[in-house]
């Protein structure tokens, strides 16, 4: 009777310490379920969290569109041309207030983008400033720049292009031995576009240089001129008159093969 009460005493026991035991686990298990919770909240935030304030609008800056005060100057060159580069990285594009209006305006000197073997046209684009940082294009003269192969024997005779004075001005190189130079100003002003200075000189380069060349200075504006003249021994006269105020071209109507 005793071994058979020692027995059941011994099953008493067994019973209670599993059933703490099952307890133990189940808060355990309970706990680590309430942290990863917890945890995911820190990270997840819940539906009804917004950001909001300036996170949100550099968050809107960073993923907006470009706008129109992003454009570059690339975005106003016409399709199928491009920005002159006779050396390579260096488009022919100048800037400055052209006019007065005291916002930059750009000049650039394009070109057909063309596959042929023969040189591809070139023209003179001007475009106007705004205070929004985008351009308007003032006028595209098709008739002013000479193409790659109108140089000569030298080569391509485009040479510059600048903004003096508020006008845009290009400059021309070219021939063999006997050079020519023509330099002509345009000017925007009672809202157009007119020419109203040309330079033209030629040399022969055996017996002298660009600098004591023949040479024609016209001020369209005023009527002055400035003529220069080297004879065979070297000697150099310089003739200065008025042929007085003419009517100025535009530089829509110019065309450098009437000069």
């Amino acid at each position: 009777m005793l071994k058979y009460t020692i027995l059941a005493f011994m099953l008493v026991f067994l019973f209670i310490g599993c059933e703490s035991n099952k307890k133990s686990v189940e808060n355990s298990s309970l706990a680590t379920a309430s942290e990863v919770t917890e945890s995911l909240s820190l990270i997840s935030p819940s539906p009804s969290s917004k950001v909001s304030g300036p996170e949100q609008t550099a968050i809107a800056t960073a993923t907006a569109t470009p706008t129109a005060a992003n454009m570059s100057v690339n975005s106003i060159i016409p399709v199928g041309w491009h920005i002159l580069e006779k050396v390579k990285g260096e488009p022919i594009q100048v800037e400055g207030d052209l006019n007065n209006d005291r916002i930059s305006d750009i000049a650039a000197i394009i070109e057909k983008t063309s596959n042929d073997k023969e040189a591809p046209p070139r023209s003179l684009l001007i475009a106007f400033g705004t205070k929004d940082h985008t351009y308007t294009i003032s006028i595209i003269a098709d008739k002013v720049v000479l193409k790659a192969d109108e140089g000569g024997v030298w080569g391509d005779p485009f040479e510059s292009l600048t903004i003096d004075r508020g006008s845009v001005v290009i400059s021309d190189y070219g021939g063999s031995n006997w050079r020519w130079y023509n330099k002509y100003r345009f000017r925007y002003q009672d809202h157009d576009w007119f020419l109203i200075g040309a330079t033209m000189g030629t040399y022969f380069t055996g017996t002298t240089t660009r600098e004591n060349a023949d040479e024609d200075d016209y001020n369209l504006l005023t009527g002055e001129y400035i003529t220069r003249k080297t004879d065979e021994q070297g000697h150099i006269k310089t003739t200065k008159g008025n042929r007085g105020r003419k009517e100025l071209v535009r530089l829509k109507d110019f065309n450098i093969n009437d000069m």
